[in-house]
């Protein structure tokens, strides 16, 4: 499943599959460039994606992914 998100004003592309056990992968992108990947643990697919954005915003407040 995919959904667009706004984080710190520019928006991105975030694509979650199921991994099993409560766990998804999550691809996030700009355009055609691939941002980062990571897992993130959720029960539903909803659940997911603002889960994913938090952890996404957490990596750019801590200088881990650059934007």
């Amino acid at each position: 499943m995919e959904q667009c998100i706004e984080v710190k004003g520019r928006e991105y592309q975030f694509a979650t599959t199921y991994d099993g056990d409560s766990q998804y992968n999550v691809q996030v992108r700009s355009g055609d460039k691939l941002i980062t990947m990571f897992k993130i643990a959720a029960e539903t697919e909803e659940e997911a994606f603002p889960a994913a954005m938090a952890h996404f915003q957490s990596d750019i407040e801590m200088g881990n992914i650059q934007v």
